[in-house]
């Protein structure tokens, strides 16, 4: 949430922003087509996934046609983008409303200038005093990543399901996968499926989650002496580097 609001600040000082001094240099992706911004090699990028993630065989047939029918209902045409645009959109409007005396009690510093005078305005209002446009700006640039997160989703959509139903193919048997087929056919399991990738980023549910972070914050102490603990069983690695066993 932090960063969510961090990033509704900068777009809210964007009237401000100057140009980069420098060019950004242009970088050598797949099939040696430049794009304006520095990422690496996709190339490499892909090759070190399938290291990391190799294929594996395919499950048995029999059980991928059942998963497959599952991840239809789980996962269906537009999900992706669904998800993204209701995520990030929700969270961005509910961090335009902080405040500065919001960002400071988070540990962001405030231009003392700015907050005496806006008089601790939202961050949504001093964006509109800089700039009469904001609404209708914002307005038009989710439009466009609404309509171009519908287009990742074509992309993604299938993608997800096929690694969907090898992984529930792996992971459930043949009596199994029917039982979880015959209860998305029916109304509630429909719903259910249609609905469960979403709820991993419904508000609830993520405010759940963050409400864990002073608890596991706690352990931390813990965890890091543990540890410590477990690398001081072995000897400190040597100052001069030695050759890698094969």
């Amino acid at each position: 949430m932090r960063f969510i609001a961090l990033a509704a600040l900068l777009l809210t000082s964007a009237a401000d922003a100057k140009p980069a001094q420098k060019p950004v240099p242009p970088l050598v992706v797949s099939g040696g087509a430049p794009l304006p911004n520095s990422l690496p090699n996709l190339d490499a990028v892909l090759a070190m996934m399938d290291k990391m993630f190799p294929a594996l065989p395919d499950p048995d047939p029999a059980r991928l046609a059942l998963a497959r029918r599952a991840v239809t209902v789980m996962w269906p045409d537009g999900s992706y983008g669904k998800m993204m645009t209701g995520m990030m959109g929700g969270m961005f409007n509910r961090a335009l409303q902080l405040k500065n005396s919001d960002l400071a009690a988070m540990g962001t510093p405030a231009k003392q200038s700015t907050v005496a005078a806006n008089a601790d305005l939202s961050l949504h209002d001093q964006a509109v005093a800089k700039d009469p446009y904001f609404d209708q700006r914002m307005a038009a640039m989710r439009d466009v990543l609404n309509e171009e997160a519908s287009k990742a989703s074509l992309i993604i959509d299938p993608h997800m399901r096929d690694g969907l139903a090898h992984a529930m193919a792996r992971r459930f048997d043949a009596r199994q996968l029917t039982d979880i087929d015959a209860f998305f056919a029916t109304p509630s399991g429909r719903a259910l499926a249609g609905q469960y990738m979403q709820l991993w980023v419904d508000p609830d549910t993520l405010r759940s989650l963050f409400q864990s972070m002073p608890e596991m914050i706690k352990l931390m102490p813990d965890i890091m002496a543990k540890m410590k603990a477990a690398n001081d069983k072995f000897p400190a690695p040597p100052k001069t580097p030695t050759t890698a066993r094969p």
